[in-house]
């Protein structure tokens, strides 16, 4: 469950949209953006929109709650609240009312990073992330399909545990080369 329907809520919906969870959001007001992570069929996501404000109990049956509205006092106390329940809560920018994080995260494919300033700086770990995502769809996406067809290879020719030492220094070996030669 979300408290929030603004932009906070949207960038913590963004590290749980690709998931099988069914997702609730609680708030007066429901920005397009987040309206919009519902998607389309076929890939419809599980989100429920409840627009109205948070009540007390609307957290009964949830297993995790954020509570990402732009009151910290209420925050911390939906984050109390649970707390008192045994619900896990992340109570956005509060990391005292945090049982967890949730890092930003760059999903390139193959390759995938969390950033993560233990909600002490949401803005540089913002920044971080686009500058990552620059750089690795620039730079490393395109050499993942050619390390790993390499990698397949390698364990193909040289099979079995005795040899895995080898493969690994001829991998380490192919990948260090291959990213010398991209200027890397």
């Amino acid at each position: 469950m979300i408290v929030g329907g603004g932009f906070i809520a949207y960038q913590k919906l963004i590290s749980l949209i690709n998931t099988e969870a069914k997702l609730v959001v609680i708030a007066p007001q429901i920005i397009d953006e987040v309206r919009q992570l519902e998607g389309e069929f076929p890939y419809r996501r599980n989100i429920q929109f409840i627009e109205r404000e948070y009540e007390f109990g609307d957290e009964k049956n949830a297993f995790i709650v954020i509570a990402a509205t732009n009151i910290e006092e209420l925050n911390n106390m939906i984050a109390n609240r649970c707390r008192d329940q045994g619900i896990l809560t992340n109570s956005v920018d509060q990391p005292e009312y945090c049982d967890f994080d949730l890092p930003s995260i760059i999903d390139s494919g193959a390759i995938k990073v969390a950033i993560n300033t233990n909600g002490q700086t949401p803005s540089v770990t913002q920044k971080i992330r686009k500058d990552l995502q620059i750089i690795i769809d620039r730079d490393y996406k395109k050499l993942i399909p050619i390390i790993s067809d390499f990698r397949e290879i390698v364990n193909q020719k040289i099979p079995g545990e005795q040899n895995l030492k080898r493969r690994a220094k001829l991998i380490r070996w192919f990948t260090d080369r291959i990213f010398k030669i991209s200027g890397q």
